[in-house]
């Protein structure tokens, strides 16, 4: 007890004058807390740890920092648990020691993650069950299995209980689900402006039938431009201006994206087809205008682990560039999530995941945790639809609007044609972020105008086509299964459903007559 109260002296002596080890200290707390009730929370505590950390301190944590607070916090239990014997303290501290080596040292060496950036995207995929390289296949088994000897570590103890009190960062994964109704559809002229929010809008959506994935999508890009014009622009196509005033200024870490600085705002204003128009914002809207949001690779929205954090496109996250701005796979969680659409069953929706999922998790849903998605299958009278999203290594995005024939199979009028179709014909709209045109970012694009920007993309959707041909014809359906590229679809199940994330300064776009496009 005297070596322990020396301890805890010396450490408030040294954490004093160092607000990084203070950090650690909370960090170890938080993990252990409510050890003794087992409350079933240890192993969520110590990932919303981490990536706190990682956020608010920005930089990485020692494994050796770590193990030594954690210590320090297994030797209070022992302080007020005299029943609890050495044999058991070693057990626990042997399993926690494990976790904090295999995802503090071996995890960021093996992925070599330098930054506390690259770090917070690694854990955040093993976190959610990313297994879209081997290496990371590996941590997941390797991990998944050190916690579950922690828990039946923690399960065996026989502890007195004195819980802590209870947050007020309710979890939203115990709220009630939601269902999409088909609601009457509101007369917009008895709609007082006053009276528009999330709900309404979300309510005109589902009554003209369009899916939840669209509308998060839609509700997600004019939040991003505080616009509710931006939606009902034209989608660009290959006779629209690229945009003026970026200049790329290396690569990104990983040696395959650009960074992107606005070397000139003036360019950017005049030229940026969703800004160039807007004159003034609201009183509780974001300046884009002053402040755009171009593509930024890497980029993510800023977040904190708590459940009831917005996702926050105006503030900048440290993970790609200095510039404001998203990647395509933040966009893709963004919209889902904003619509109360979970990407894993029983895991609750949290801004601080649109780190976890890239695009090529998307590709294998089933393999990445993404058990809430499935790829589609096509028949003579199905095939890709608005809210599907398609995605290979690289690149993901949503289908905003589709045509009555999609891929363009109505003019093909025997089986051996179907191997002549091509992208050209297509009928459908993407909803993405990309760096198009120039790195606009968030952005609507007719397909069969982008699709010759991204052989993969175009190579994989045009054997989509050949399959819905095929159908046509045989009358039989097909699943495809491609491997370089998928086109998925949400399941809408109620246990896919939770309460949404919330978006900063969506109140600016709140009272928008309409986001139909």
């Amino acid at each position: 007890m005297r070596k322990y109260a020396l301890y805890l002296t010396l450490t408030g002596l040294m954490t004093a004058c160092s607000p990084g080890n203070q950090a650690i200290e909370n960090l170890a707390s938080q993990t252990t807390d409510n050890i003794a009730c087992k409350d079933q929370k240890l192993e969520e505590k110590l990932w919303d740890g981490l990536k706190s950390y990682l956020i608010e301190q920005q930089s990485i944590p020692t494994a050796g920092e770590l193990k030594d607070a954690l210590h320090a916090q297994v030797d209070k239990l022992a302080s007020e648990n005299p029943q609890f014997s050495q044999d058991q303290q070693n057990r626990l501290l042997g399993n926690l020691d494990q976790v904090v080596e295999t995802l503090l040292s071996e995890a960021p060496n093996g992925e070599r993650a330098e930054t506390p950036e690259d770090l917070l995207i690694l854990l955040s995929a093993i976190d959610v069950g990313d297994r879209t390289t081997v290496f990371r296949s590996y941590m997941q088994d390797k991990v998944r299995g050190q916690l579950t000897s922690l828990s039946k570590t923690v399960e065996s103890l026989d502890l007195a209980c004195n819980p802590s009190t209870p947050s007020d960062d309710k979890d939203n994964s115990s709220a009630g689900t939601e269902t999409p109704t088909q609601p009457t559809t509101p007369d917009q002229g008895t709609v007082p402006e006053s009276n528009r929010d999330y709900a309404y809008h979300k309510q005109q959506a589902l009554a003209k039938g369009e899916s939840l994935a669209v509308f998060g999508g839609r509700w997600t890009f004019a939040t991003a431009y505080q616009s509710c014009q931006s939606v009902q622009l034209p989608s660009m196509n290959d006779q629209t201006p690229d945009l003026e005033g970026i200049q790329i200024t290396g690569r990104h870490s990983d040696g395959v994206g650009n960074k992107r600085t606005i070397a000139s705002l003036s360019k950017v204003q005049s030229t940026h087809p969703y800004i160039k128009n807007v004159t003034s914002y609201g009183s509780s809207c974001f300046n884009v205008r002053q402040s755009p949001l171009i593509y930024d690779y890497g980029g993510k929205p800023y977040a904190t682990t708590s459940s009831i954090a917005a996702i926050d496109l105006f503030k900048n996250n440290g993970s790609g560039t200095s510039v404001l701005g998203i990647d395509c796979s933040a966009y893709v969680y963004s919209s889902l999530a904003t619509a109360g659409l979970r990407l894993k069953e029983g895991r609750a929706l949290k801004a601080s995941d649109s780190w976890a999922w890239g695009s090529t998790a998307y590709v294998e849903p089933s393999k990445n945790g993404l058990t809430c998605l499935s790829k589609i299958t096509v028949s003579s009278s199905s095939s890709i639809k608005a809210g599907d999203i398609v995605a290979v290594p690289g690149h993901v995005l949503l289908i905003d609007k589709a045509g009555i024939d999609p891929f363009g199979i109505g003019s093909i009028t025997k089986e051996s044609d179907c191997a002549k179709l091509k992208s050209n014909v297509f009928d459908f709209v993407v909803a993405q972020s990309s760096p198009s045109k120039g790195a606009v970012g968030i952005n609507y694009f007719e397909a069969r105008d982008y699709l010759p920007t991204s052989e993969k993309m175009k190579a994989g959707l045009e054997k989509y086509a050949y399959y819905a041909c095929l159908a046509k014809f045989s009358g039989k359906t097909y699943t495809p299964n491609l491997g370089t590229l998928s086109v998925v679809r949400h399941k809408g199940t109620s246990a896919c459903m939770t309460t949404r994330v919330s978006l900063a300064k969506e109140s600016c776009i709140a009272s928008c007559g309409s986001l139909e496009r």
